[in-house]
């Protein structure tokens, strides 16, 4: 799986359908018309049900959740890039999506806010099972600035990254939640960030072997960067850990 494999997976990620019949949380295709959807959400099992309605008023992504019985349960909103108003109001709606964002085992909420060629940025709004709601906070704030925000479910990290083709980087975070040492919210913590260093070449075009992987690892919140050389059988890319590389 190439590092160019990961933008594929968060595409498909985006426009699918979560299903409950395995026990997992779900999220449920009712109707698609224009440039609106309604969604049925259902954050985790045990979990009240809810309709999402997605659509978008000027320059706004809006995301109005009711009830069963239709009543008004919150009304989101989402600021869209004004310099492409027409374009991200279209993908706000398409890729409009629930993943496990901050890793609870509950189901959040992401829309496209801003977008290009290879990169996106997202809104997010997190869920809260005492409260059956979604709110935005300083973990999602720092979601929100990340290019390509990607979940790494097993290895319990959150990953920004860029496809190139030329000089390919990826960061790494873990999420430092409010307990007895930290009372309050919860936060994004740097722990590594990978860079191919194409020298201004297309991955594209030039066998791998040919580039350098640069490693910078943070202690103590110092950066502290390696250079390693890429052999013919490595493959790096969001997918694989920059840790691949200590070997070297």
């Amino acid at each position: 799986m190439s590092w160019y494999s990961a933008k594929f997976v968060l595409l498909a990620l985006l426009l699918g359908v979560f299903s409950l019949s395995d026990g997992k949380p779900r999220l449920q295709e009712r109707q698609s018309a224009g440039n609106q959807r309604t969604l049925t959400f259902k954050a985790a099992p045990g979990q009240p049900a809810y309709s999402i309605h997605i659509f978008t008023r000027e320059s706004q992504g809006i995301v109005k959740i009711t009830d069963g019985s239709g009543s008004l349960v919150q009304l989101l909103t989402c600021p869209l890039d004004q310099s492409e108003t027409e374009a991200v109001s279209e993908q706000f709606v398409a890729r409009f999506a629930a993943e496990d964002l901050d890793l609870d085992g509950y189901l959040d909420l992401r829309g496209t806010r801003s977008f290009g060629a290879k990169w996106e940025r997202d809104c997010v709004w997190l869920f809260d099972p005492q409260a059956h709601n979604f709110y935005q906070d300083t973990l999602s704030e720092q979601m929100e600035h990340l290019s390509n925000l990607t979940v790494d479910q097993k290895r319990h990290r959150i990953v920004s990254y860029s496809i190139g083709p030329t000089n390919p980087l990826w960061d790494e975070y873990r999420i430092e939640r409010a307990g007895k040492d930290r009372p309050y919210w919860p936060r994004l913590i740097p722990l590594e960030s990978c860079f191919i260093d194409t020298g201004g070449a297309s991955v594209e075009t030039v066998p791998r072997d040919k580039f350098t992987m640069v490693v910078t690892r943070y202690e103590k919140e110092r950066p502290i960067a390696e250079r390693h050389p890429i052999t013919a059988e490595d493959k790096p890319g969001p997918d694989a850990p920059c840790g691949s590389f200590n070997h070297r």
